[in-house]
Formats: C-alpha cells, sequence, structure tokens
C-alpha cells in the first residue's frame, strides 16, 4: 500500500490535525506538516518550495478559509493532489471539490468530518504516489530533495 512522502494538513481542529497527523506518522517515513488555517498553509508551502504530495484541506476555517486557499493554489500552479474533508453538507463539499478540478487542481476525493480511518486508508492507498525521494525540513523550516 503506497502512501505520499510529504503531506500538508490544512484544518482548524486542532484534534483532527492530531489524529491525521498520527495516522501518518504511523505510516513509515512521511513528514508531515500541519496548518491551523488557510494563511498558515500558505506560509509552509512557500518555505517548503511547494514539494507536498498531499494536501489535505478542511473547507471551512476562520480567517483564511478552504475556499480562499483553493484560489491561492490554483495562482500558484501547485502539484500537490487534494483531499478534501469537512463537516459541512456533502454538497458543499463537491462543489469545493468541482471548482478545484476547474481550476486545473489535482483532487483525489473528499471525506465527511469525522473522517473513517478506512476510507482515508482507501483514497490514499488507491493512488500511486512519487517515490524515490528524500524529503527533509532544513531547522530553517525549509525542505530540501534529493533524488536517489
Amino acid at each position: 500500500m503506497g502512501f505520499p512522502q510529504s503531506v500538508l494538513i490544512v484544518d482548524d481542529d486542532p484534534i483532527q490535525r492530531a489524529v491525521l497527523k498520527q495516522i501518518f506518522a504511523t505510516r513509515g517515513s512521511v513528514v508531515v506538516k500541519a496548518a491551523a488555517d488557510g494563511l498558515d498553509a500558505i506560509s509552509l508551502i512557500e518555505h517548503s518550495g511547494n514539494v507536498f504530495d498531499l494536501i489535505i484541506l478542511d473547507l471551512l476555517m476562520p480567517q483564511y478559509d478552504g475556499i480562499s486557499l483553493i484560489s491561492y493554489l490554483e495562482s500558484q500552479n501547485i502539484k500537490a493532489r487534494i483531499l478534501f474533508v469537512s463537516g459541512m453538507p456533502d454538497e458543499i463539499i463537491r462543489m469545493s471539490n468541482t471548482l478545484a478540478e476547474v481550476g486545473g487542481l489535482r483532487t483525489i476525493g473528499r471525506l465527511q468530518k469525522p473522517i473513517r480511518l478506512e476510507d482515508l486508508i482507501a483514497i490514499i492507498s488507491g493512488q500511486v504516489w512519487p517515490s524515490k525521494r528524500a524529503l527533509r525540513f532544513k531547522p530553517d523550516g525549509l525542505m530540501q530533495i534529493s533524488h536517489a
């Protein structure tokens, strides 16, 4: 079962972030970063050199929500795959997914909160993820990539 090497979790719920981080931490050498809102996510994306394989994105967050972050990701030609998670009605999540795809983003699915582990694993393991890259965050927060 394949997993992404680098994941950015964007969710304002600290418990949701902690649970998702733990799920990926138990899957081997996955680099996981977390952001409490879209502004934190932008900072992490810019400081990492845009090398995330997967962005798990909540839609409803204070200050800078998931819809606003979608616009940023489109403008920056972000190549990460996006998985939407939200407690909002499925129709809203589906419309956000469509908006992202129309904007050229690569979405891999959507999950209703609370997230079921088996649903998350099914979506992620159904993907072919990049391999043979060594990802390391330097002390200054920047990420280095070396190809093996």
